[in-house]
């Protein structure tokens, strides 16, 4: 039995899920057996780079004392190290006094505002550098076409930032941006933000999806034991109200092994994976630079 935080650990779980042909894996907390691991999302999603192919990989952040320079950064190396397969998990809640003992601590108003302005800076700087910046022309000695990099001239309440990000564009323009904040500030930010929403109570999909609007994909949160059947059942159930489903397995290869199959055969998931990049995966589209000529 291999013991988290161990890289060989996490590489045999990443393994197991793409063997399911799982869209993508959420690193978004505590990972391994008692004494459970919180690690650094980016170097972890980086290394699994390198045992998988096509499985995405996202990495929990919290935004509430984030800077959106070193998240736009982080996820742009990680998204071309990952070939187009990184993804963002925009944690929110995480303004508890003591957690960062140099922030002050906000009103829920302020926190979510700046929330939202962490996002969309990191946005701006994501779309700083064009699809076509990048010449790597040696020959006349030219890296990059400085047309087609630009400053953001970012001036809000929270954050001012010239730019442009100092690293070129991730390779899927931006990555997809995950959410599970279901507090009614939490689901304004993400109707504004989210690519994907995850919501944990399945009993309220209805009022979710209402408040959301159209713009964010919604998961369902499910928590899969050992029954097959029912399981597969119980999602299928659930498709007309939600776009996919986060599952918790408590037993991975139980779930890739006895699960996938019957979802397949019901036609609830895919023989093989669908493109090559994470917003491929999930239908999503690769967004052009806001700052490109129309």
């Amino acid at each position: 039995m291999l013991s988290a935080p161990s890289l060989p650990w996490f590489r045999t779980l990443v393994r197991t899920a793409e063997r399911g042909g799982l869209d993508a894996i959420l690193f978004d907390g505590q990972w391994g057996p008692t004494p459970a691991f919180n690690l650094d999302p980016i170097p972890l999603i980086v290394a699994l780079a390198e045992c998988s192919t096509h499985i995405g990989l996202a990495g929990a952040i919290e935004i509430d004392h984030a800077e959106p320079f070193n998240i736009a950064r982080s996820f742009a190396a990680a998204d071309r190290l990952t070939g187009g397969r990184s993804a963002l998990i925009a944690a929110t809640g995480a303004n508890r006094p003591g957690d960062f003992g140099h922030a002050p601590v906000r009103s829920t108003a302020e926190r979510y505002a700046r929330d939202a302005e962490c996002l969309t800076v990191a946005r701006k700087l994501w779309d700083s550098w064009e699809d076509e910046a990048i010449l790597l022309d040696k020959p006349n000695g030219r890296f990059s076409n400085p047309d087609v990099v630009h400053p953001i001239n970012h001036s809000g309440a929270f954050f001012s930032v010239r730019g442009p990000l100092n690293a070129p564009r991730p390779l899927q323009g931006n990555p997809p941006v995950i959410q599970r904040d279901s507090t009614k500030e939490g689901l304004a930010l993400a109707r504004e933000s989210a690519d994907i929403f995850i919501a944990s109570d399945t009993s309220a999909l209805a009022a979710i999806r209402q408040a959301l609007g159209d713009r964010p994909r919604l998961l369902a949160r499910l928590f899969f034991d050992d029954k097959p059947q029912t399981f597969a059942a119980q999602l299928a159930e659930l498709v007309p109200l939600c776009d996919g489903f986060d599952v918790v397995p408590t037993d991975l290869d139980a779930f890739v092994d006895e699960v996938i199959p019957l979802l397949r055969g019901r036609g609830l998931r895919p023989a093989t994976y669908a493109g090559k990049t994470l917003r491929e995966h999930l239908g999503l589209a690769r967004p052009r630079s806001q700052f490109a000529a129309a």
